[in-house]
């Protein structure tokens, strides 16, 4: 890949359009476009200001590309997300992948993710097998996920958390048309968050038929994942009339899971009506917790493998405190999350 290319892809993750990025390096919109297509090279000073412009290191422009290609897969979206802002996700991604695999090299430690072959369902109820036969292939049992993060992580799956706009929830962005990468929004609630990334996940292990409402059925399946049916059936007692905001919210906090999420696990698994979810989601619309669920939020996940091997290679002597910056992105004294570290 040329330099021109890096270029290209940076001003992408920056979301800023040719025009825009070469009045802020001042330049003509053509001559940027030659350099992005190969024609022309800029030279040192000009390329540090892009660099710049684009809040990027230098070094960003001479990495090694260990991707070939950087593809959407499958995912959930509003219908105000456009194609621009889905190629700064995927550059956003790109940089960050870069980094994360520059890590494994250096340790050799590249894995393949642990999933099975899609099962192309035949009914909806599927679902629920499905989501079990994961969690038993990973060895989760019933129990609550106390990160989901680090278990996707564990079996290979990269999470990238993404600063992107409310109008996006996650994508799944195959690399080099193999390996599956799921891009996370950073200031979604934790709960939203980790249906978001279990409702991903079900699109790689589930087919659907193309007549088929898939949105609703990767809802279940997230469900399913993070709150097993067993687990619902004894939480919830048996055949319920009603259920309080408080009963969801400490249900909320003990599997991560939305309250509406929780609702419909009941609902589908036969533990309350129709017309009860239907008044219960009345009752949500009318105060706003469609948008904003009531009482606690559940906390926001971070993954750390990345930022584990990175620390060990520093740690180790394999690398300067200076690459370390540039593969984490930052310095790496704030790395922990911790504020007496910072």
């Amino acid at each position: 890949m040329h330099i021109g290319e890096r270029i290209k892809h940076g001003r992408l993750r920056s979301g800023l359009s040719l025009r825009a990025l070469a009045e802020k390096i001042g330049i003509t919109a053509p001559a940027l476009g030659n350099y992005e297509n190969g024609i022309s090279t800029p030279d040192s000073s000009r390329l540090i200001s892009i660099a710049e412009a684009l809040n990027i290191p230098i070094e960003y422009f001479f990495r090694q590309e260990p991707i070939i290609s950087l593809t959407p897969l499958a995912y959930r979206k509003k219908s105000r997300f456009g194609l621009k802002k889905e190629k700064q996700v995927i550059e956003v991604t790109r940089d960050w992948l870069e980094r994360f695999c520059a890590i494994e090299d250096i340790l050799g430690e590249q894995g393949k993710p642990d999933l099975p072959e899609p099962v192309i369902l035949s009914s909806p109820d599927e679902i629920e097998l499905i989501a079990a036969n994961l969690r038993n292939r990973w060895n989760l049992g019933v129990e609550p996920i106390q990160s989901l993060m680090d278990i996707m992580e564990q079996h290979g799956i990269k999470v990238c958390l993404i600063d992107g706009p409310k109008t996006f929830d996650g994508m799944i962005i195959m690399v080099n048309e193999e390996l599956p990468v799921i891009a996370i929004n950073r200031t979604m609630s934790g709960d939203r968050q980790r249906l978001t990334l279990a409702h991903e996940l079900g699109h790689l292990v589930c087919s659907i038929p193309d007549d088929w409402f898939d949105d609703a059925l990767f809802h279940r399946f997230a469900g399913a994942f993070l709150f097993p049916d067993e687990r619902v059936k004894t939480e919830f007692g048996g055949g319920r009339k009603k259920i309080s905001i408080e009963e969801l919210c400490i249900l909320k906090h003990r599997y991560g899971i939305s309250m509406m999420a929780i609702l419909y696990r009941a609902y589908h698994l036969g533990l309350i009506s129709a017309s009860c979810l239907k008044n219960m989601q009345i009752l949500f619309r009318k105060n706003g917790w469609h948008e904003c669920e009531p009482m606690r939020p559940y906390p926001p996940e971070v993954p750390t493998y990345m930022n584990q091997l990175i620390m060990r290679a520093y740690s180790e002597g394999m690398i300067t405190r200076t690459r370390a910056n540039e593969l984490y992105g930052g310095d790496i004294s704030t790395i922990c999350g911790c504020e007496s570290c910072s």
